[in-house]
């Protein structure tokens, strides 16, 4: 391969990561998802044993369904974790989880209902679903940017 080659062929993967950008916007439902998702997890801590097994089951159904629905939509389901640019948006998010499991912990014991369970889920949920959509818009820059997910 030559460097003219060589050229058009990085041209052609840059362009064709500036095509998947503009076309994987995902809706506000799809984050609305994640922070949902994310909160049945945090949600059953609070909760009995069988009831944190429900809140289980559910969120990793719901982590399947979305896996499912991005490949349909979109041909691809991309993790959280491919971009690099974008990963300060997950360490925030891990951040909030942990947060969250923190402060069900300091506010009651695990596995037992306390009023301060569904304020934090709640906390829990809007603030994945906002650094879902920060994720989002750092995974858009860095693939405009550098024409790369690495």
């Amino acid at each position: 391969m030559d460097r003219e080659e060589a050229r058009v062929a990085l041209d052609s993967v840059e362009r064709m990561d500036r095509q998947m950008a503009e076309q994987m916007t995902w809706p506000l439902w799809r984050h609305a998802a994640f922070g949902a998702i994310e909160a049945l997890f945090l949600l059953g801590w609070g909760l009995s044993t069988a009831g944190m097994a429900v809140c289980l089951v559910v969120a990793l159904g719901g982590l399947a369904w979305i896996v499912h629905d991005d490949r349909r939509r979109y041909g691809v389901f991309i993790s959280g974790y491919s971009s690099r640019a974008a990963r300060p948006a997950l360490f925030l998010a891990f951040l909030i989880f942990l947060a969250g499991l923190a402060a069900i912990v300091l506010t009651g014991k695990l596995h037992v209902w306390t009023p301060w369970v569904p304020v934090v889920v709640v906390l829990v949920f809007v603030g994945e679903t906002l650094t879902s959509i920060w994720w989002q818009k750092l995974f858009h820059a860095d693939l405009q940017r550098s024409g790369s997910l690495s």
